[in-house]
């Protein structure tokens, strides 16, 4: 007689996986705290928590932290959601050091995903009064005399963000 046993596993991204990955980005804001003075420990703790409730419910599409100066953004980390595809689960930090952010403000700008927008605005209501960031509508900065570099991937279980950072030349 054959006994044969049949095994399934599914791996998801869990809560658990998505502050994961956001202490990542955590790390990388602490780097920047302890470079350029800014943000704040509780503006790192908020925005770590953001971006873990955001990402396990698949509504940041990009989250972008930086420092701007007038209407342009100076030095940037941006990171973008993927969900499934990453292999790579890279250690945090790399942070440029070196940028002059003499009258320059420290920034944050979010992006959603489609699955947000399909949301009630109850539901969005809801979900925003949970975040510890409260985020208003806005032009997204732009960008002169520097440039992009994607540097970084930090994953659970294939889903996460990729990082890219914006420097001045």
């Amino acid at each position: 007689m054959t006994v044969s046993y049949t095994r399934s596993e599914t791996e998801s991204f869990t809560l658990s996986n998505a502050k994961y990955v956001a202490s990542k980005v955590a790390t990388d804001l602490r780097q920047l705290q302890r470079f350029y003075g800014m943000p704040s420990d509780t503006e790192i703790t908020n925005y770590a928590l953001e971006a873990a409730v955001l990402a396990y419910h698949g509504y940041v599409q990009k989250v972008i932290y930086g420092f701007k100066r007038d209407t342009n953004w100076i030095l940037t980390l941006e990171y973008t959601s993927v969900n499934g595809t990453l292999t790579a689960d890279d250690r945090a930090g790399g942070v440029y050091r070196h940028a002059d952010i003499n009258g320059a403000v420290f920034h944050s700008y979010l992006t959603r995903t489609p699955a947000w927008w399909s949301l009630s605005p109850a539901k969005r209501d809801e979900v925003n009064k949970s975040l510890p960031v409260t985020r208003k509508s806005g032009t997204a900065p732009g960008y002169t005399g520097g440039h992009h570099t994607v540097d970084r991937t930090y994953s659970a279980h294939g889903t996460g963000f990729t990082r890219s950072s914006y420097r001045p030349s």
